[in-house]
């Protein structure tokens, strides 16, 4: 039975929530060299499943990887307190998160205090006990102060939080968090957030005695991030497998015997890079097993036609079009940039009725999304030029168009696999456009992790990306000023304090209506900054093989509960 009712679903953000830079589809993203020829290492039949993806950094640590594929590989290794459930509700897993308000003499809620409880006698891979000292070394981990990867825990309101942040060495605790048993701490957050109990609820639950220590003995401290990062190449949890090796672009797991939820019924768990082209191909011939191809037209006929096992889903996330505003400073000129980006043919052209054209920067699939909002940048050459002419470009004697000191406009945009991008057909346009006016798009074809490294060194002026697993409104990780310049995931590096004033009410606001209304000025005001263009809302795709019984694998229409949460029960045939 092929699932294929599209369902309507909502967006995710933190540490475990955390958006990621990534396309669900190699097209988005690119793809590495390993399998560039359709090669595939052969699999020990019946016991091992093998899941494509597009691109493997490396960083395989909750607390600082940087792709959601490197999150996808290591993601068997751990557990958390909570997952969500396909309706994107907070259901127990390796424990659970319960709450009270505290309310003052008038009877508002003037603190929450939040209660995580862990299950007992869960043991790490290495056989040692689970306790709440390691969910609180997660906790301190990410709200230090010199804390550099992508967890927006710190935004919390917690108690006693500035004064640890701005304290220095001899402040040693957060006053809010207190461990209450060997299962059981308490955080209080002063006044309410609507992100809260998925911030803290969502936590990957770490080792402390294995990302507290190094290998040399040495301990984790305030204000240094070298033990926990020393272990970005090995990661070590309590989930249903282990990690063995990274080898080759292959990251190889093994069963955990051990797993609170009992052994997977498969031994061995592969993640494997292969090309977007023969993502198809591999599954088809069983020689992987799982993999999530673009939803395009010409995929859709093929799966159909060699009835190969799929399911379809919405999104939790979009693909967009960014600019980086510390490279190009002036909005002038960033809006006539956005108003040479023709979305509509491209995006159809690629997937047909499997994506929608998208009109702010958040998944349209939210509550909160502005329903019926148009294009905020139309595609219109003329209102290009009166942009770049109001930035002060001008045509030269040679038909150049350029600035008061005779400097061409020149735009560089990365874009991971070009050949088979969904923006491929808006940079073709956009060239042609800006080559009548005078200036120059360069469109750079890069491998993902060169579009990553190039982007996050501040050495791209535009980039095609996508975010994705994302369930609230919240958009501190992505837009907020103290996420820019490297400390968050603002890669359009967006510094404006009226952003940041609507993104921090936005996370206190509980009523929705209300909530609808400021996310609607929010996000027109970020579209009115010109750094983020978005482009298309698409639907995942993935496939199987016939090596697994397709009885057990968890095939949901919703993008919150997954196959990806539920490994350990998938059996081959």
């Amino acid at each position: 039975m092929k699932f294929k009712k599209f369902l309507a679903m909502a967006l995710i953000s933190t540490m475990t929530m955390s958006l990621v830079a990534c396309g669900g589809s190699g097209s988005e993203n690119g793809s590495t060299s390993a399998n560039e020829q359709g090669q595939t290492e052969s699999k020990s039949e019946f016991d091992t499943m093998v899941v494509g993806l597009n691109e493997l950094n490396g960083i395989f640590n909750p607390l600082f990887y940087t792709t959601a594929f490197d999150n996808y590989a290591m993601g068997p290794v751990f557990s958390s307190v909570c997952i969500l459930d396909d309706d994107n509700n907070l259901i127990d897993d390796a424990g659970n998160i319960s709450y009270k308000e505290i309310k003052d003499d008038a009877g508002n809620t003037t603190q929450v205090e939040y209660t995580v409880k862990l299950k007992d006698r869960m043991t790490f891979s290495d056989g040692k006990p689970v306790t709440i000292d390691d969910y609180i070394f997660g906790l301190y981990v990410q709200l230090d102060p010199n804390y550099d990867g992508m967890s927006t825990l710190s935004t919390l309101n917690i108690q006693g939080l500035k004064e640890y942040r701005e304290g220095g060495e001899a402040v040693k605790e957060v006053s809010g968090i207190k461990k209450v048993d060997d299962l059981t701490a308490t955080i209080t957050i002063d006044g309410v957030s609507i992100v809260a109990d998925r911030q803290l609820g969502l936590q990957t639950i770490l080792p402390k005695h294995y990302y507290g220590v190094g290998d040399d003995g040495t301990e984790f401290k305030k204000g240094d991030m070298t033990v926990p990062k020393s272990r970005n190449s090995a990661p070590m949890g309590n989930g249903p497998y282990i990690f063995k090796n990274y080898e080759n672009n292959i990251v190889t797991l093994e069963a955990n015997p051990n797993y609170f939820k009992g052994a997977p019924k498969t031994p061995n768990l592969k993640f494997q890079v292969v090309a977007e082209a023969n993502k198809v191909d591999v599954v088809a011939k069983g020689e992987m097993d799982i993999s999530d191809p673009a939803a395009d037209k010409e995929t859709m006929v093929r799966l159909d036609a060699e009835g190969i096992e799929y399911n379809l889903t919405d999104n939790n996330g979009y693909g967009y079009i960014g600019i980086d505003a510390n490279r190009i400073k002036d909005k002038n000129v960033r809006k006539g940039l956005m108003h040479l980006m023709n979305r509509e043919p491209a995006v159809k052209s690629y997937f047909g009725d499997l994506a929608d054209v998208l009109e702010r920067p958040m998944t349209s699939t939210l509550a909160e999304y502005p329903q019926d909002v148009g294009a905020y940048y139309p595609y219109d050459k003329a209102k290009a030029l009166e942009y770049f002419t109001a930035a002060g470009y001008k045509k030269d004697a040679n038909g150049k168009l350029v600035d008061a000191n005779g400097n061409q406009l020149k735009v560089e945009v990365g874009v991971g696999d070009l050949k088979s991008h969904p923006t491929a057909g808006i940079f073709s346009q956009m060239k042609i456009d800006m080559e009548e006016m005078g200036a120059e798009l360069i469109v750079s074809d890069l491998q993902f992790n060169v579009l990553s490294d190039r982007m996050n060194s501040g050495d791209l002026d535009m980039f095609a990306l996508a975010w994705s697993n994302a369930n609230d409104c919240d958009l501190t990780q992505i837009f907020h000023s103290s996420s820019a310049d490297g400390a968050g995931s603002n890669r359009y590096n967006l510094k404006d304090p009226e952003v940041d004033k609507l993104i921090e009410e936005v996370a206190t606001t509980l009523d929705l209506e209300k909530r609808k209304e400021l996310v609607a000025q929010e996000l027109d005001l970020i579209m009115d900054n010109a750094v983020v263009m978005p482009v298309y809302q698409r639907k995942n795709l993935n496939i199987f093989s016939q090596n697994l019984k397709i009885d057990t694998v968890y095939r949901t229409e919703s993008p919150y509960h997954t196959y990806r949460d539920e490994y350990h029960g998938i059996e081959m045939k």
